[in-house]
């Protein structure tokens, strides 16, 4: 794995992984057999993570306040560190609210079919929308469609985008790590329901995909 130690801007990824200089990535014998290599180091996401919420907090730094919409159920451990820092490195208040947006039903690849649930009221105009990984960006537009068309104001932060050709009118804001065009899990990625608690960012073995 190479290391790295600039994390002010989007990091690309190497296809061998990227971790801090002395940490040693290891995938924990439970999961051995089904995880090909460590893509991204616990270290290197929180690194990364940290200065997220510090360009989240400068872009909205003219107002008290932001609602943070995040996706489910892959955002929710990303959402859950990068709202914390704000809150408590910031000047910057959170509210939170949840949307359900699914294109993969247990499948390694995209139906291409978008549906959306609202588990709450959104509420203001300065909207963060936080989701966990892009690829072609397809569910992303479809909610950023909903944004628009209920006339509120937001900007899109993403932890991860595979570098795909986008949707038009795709639009990302904050982009935590361009990744190789692999399937991935951990650190609340899943597939089939599987892996979101490893607290790295790992390559599953293409045997097991669907």
């Amino acid at each position: 794995m190479k290391i790295w130690n600039n994390f002010t801007k989007t990091v690309n990824v190497p296809a061998e992984g990227i971790k801090l200089e002395g940490e040693e990535p290891s995938i924990r014998d439970k999961y051995r057999d089904d995880i090909e290599r460590v893509l991204i180091s616990k270290g290197c996401l929180k690194k990364r993570v940290e200065h997220l919420a510090s360009e989240v907090a400068d872009a909205f730094e003219e107002v008290k306040e932001v609602n943070c919409l995040v996706v489910l159920k892959g955002g929710m451990f990303f959402a859950s560190d990068l709202i914390r820092l704000i809150d408590d490195e910031t000047e910057l208040r959170t509210r939170i609210d949840f949307i359900q947006a699914s294109s993969y039903y247990d499948k390694s690849t995209t139906s291409g079919r978008v549906k959306l649930r609202e588990s709450g009221l959104l509420k203001g105009e300065n909207i963060l929308l936080i989701e966990d990984i892009v690829d072609t960006g397809g569910t992303l537009k479809r909610l950023q469609d909903y944004l628009r068309e209920k006339g509120k104001f937001f900007k899109t932060c993403v932890l991860l985008d595979k570098g795909l050709p986008k949707s038009p009118g795709l639009e990302l804001d904050f982009v935590g790590f361009n990744i190789p065009n692999e399937f991935v899990a951990g650190y609340g990625l899943d597939y089939a329901g599987m892996y979101r608690g490893m607290p790295e960012i790992v390559i599953v073995k293409k045997e097991l995909l669907k």
